[in-house]
């Protein structure tokens, strides 16, 4: 994140940009560790004005080290897939067996569904706070609460049942619309968003399939 411009990253006009380049500033991590006096006096730009930029750029700096959530779920989908797979095998052996293998096997399944329904609500939490950021002409935060979005797609592609991956794809899809919507701040973003949400809306209404 740190590479990205900072007028798409906390969401400032390219002016302001250039006169913190000419000050030294050229990423995120350098706006938020910068010291506010200094940096006013060096860019021209108002104390208040720097401090309330480094404040988006923490928040930013401090997502873009990783969804806590999102590692979280993707540890524990993994553990839960090597045990699965292995009780499988084990119940598989024996013929009077197969029965429980079917049943670990679908117990599985049915946690993973679970995990992809959190990952969807909470997607879904995440283009509620970019549609409130963008109704208050906050391109920048927008921009962030998406990528928390992006994060949890792409955590849902990892355990998506097979049934369900054409789903998630056309999330993903959609998603990389929106990104690009909100970045050239169409005017269609709102149009967007709907859209986005309503996919992932249907995906935790979707029966799972067997």
């Amino acid at each position: 994140m740190s590479g990205d411009s900072l007028s798409e990253a906390v969401g400032i006009d390219r002016a302001a940009e250039e006169a913190l380049a000419r000050a030294g500033v050229h990423s995120v991590k350098d706006l938020a560790d910068a010291e506010p006096d200094s940096l006013a006096m060096a860019s021209g730009i108002p104390i208040d004005r720097i401090r309330e930029w480094q404040q988006r750029a923490r928040r930013v700096g401090a997502r873009s080290r990783g969804n806590p959530i999102v590692a979280g779920w993707t540890i524990a989908v993994a553990g839960l897939l090597v045990a699965a797979l292995v009780g499988w095998v084990m119940m598989a052996i024996g013929a009077a067996r197969v029965h429980r293998a079917e049943q670990v096997r679908t117990a599985a399944e049915s946690r993973l569904q679970v995990a992809l329904d959190f990952a969807a609500t909470q997607a879904i939490d995440a283009v509620r706070a970019a549609r409130l950021a963008l109704a208050r002409e906050n391109w920048g935060n927008a921009q962030s609460e998406l990528s928390r979005a992006d994060q949890l797609v792409t955590l849902m592609e990892r355990i998506a049942p097979d049934g369900k991956r054409a789903a998630v794809s056309d999330i993903r899809e959609r998603l990389g619309k929106l990104q690009q919507a909100v970045g050239n701040r169409s005017r269609d973003v709102t149009d967007q968003l709907d859209r986005f949400e309503a996919a992932l809306d249907d995906l935790r209404q979707q029966e799972p399939t067997s």
